[in-house]
């Protein structure tokens, strides 16, 4: 497995996400801001709040990263962006009932940090399905950016596998 590769494909996903999520809360009005949720754990509402989130969210990216390398190469034997959405989808039901477990861990909710709901269903329709493309992204971009793997699979001439290398 290519741990290196696969926490910096994480943390890069994991920065493209803050930033569709950042469009979402300057573009649209949507109330997405898991840096501050997560930094507010911590810390009360600031900016140091904020980027300590920022630290949390890449760092937590590339460890879920670790775990899509593990599948591509035990698993699928083969990486790249539709392999990551394939197990993106297991990411997003992960995902999604731990933010609606939030408010029983966050010592700041439902004040001074609003709970988001499972999948982000407390921002409405938009917020889950932002909730799922986000991570979907996530996905493709660990996928393409992990590379071919290092366990492939090996075939017989009537097609079987023999073993994984």
């Amino acid at each position: 497995m290519k741990a290196g590769r696969a926490f910096l494909a994480g943390a890069g996903g994991g920065a493209v996400m803050s930033l569709l999520m950042w469009m979402a809360r300057t573009m649209m009005g949507m109330a997405a801001n898991l840096e501050m949720m997560l930094g507010t754990l911590v810390a009360d509402p600031s900016t140091t709040a904020w980027l300590i989130g920022l630290v949390m969210h890449l760092t937590i990216s590339g460890a879920i990263a670790l775990l899509y390398a593990w599948g591509f190469e035990n698993v699928t034997h083969r990486a790249g962006w539709l392999a990551g959405v394939g197990f993106s989808i297991i990411h997003i039901v992960i995902g999604g009932l731990a933010m609606g477990m939030m408010p029983m861990m966050h010592p700041r909710m439902p004040n001074p940090i609003s709970p988001p709901g499972a999948f982000l269903s407390n921002l409405g329709m938009m917020g889950i399905v932002a909730f799922v493309m986000m991570h979907v992204v996530y996905g493709a971009i660990v996928g393409a950016m992990y590379g071919p793997v290092i366990h492939t699979r090996s075939y017989s001439a009537g097609g079987r596998p023999l073993a994984s290398v």
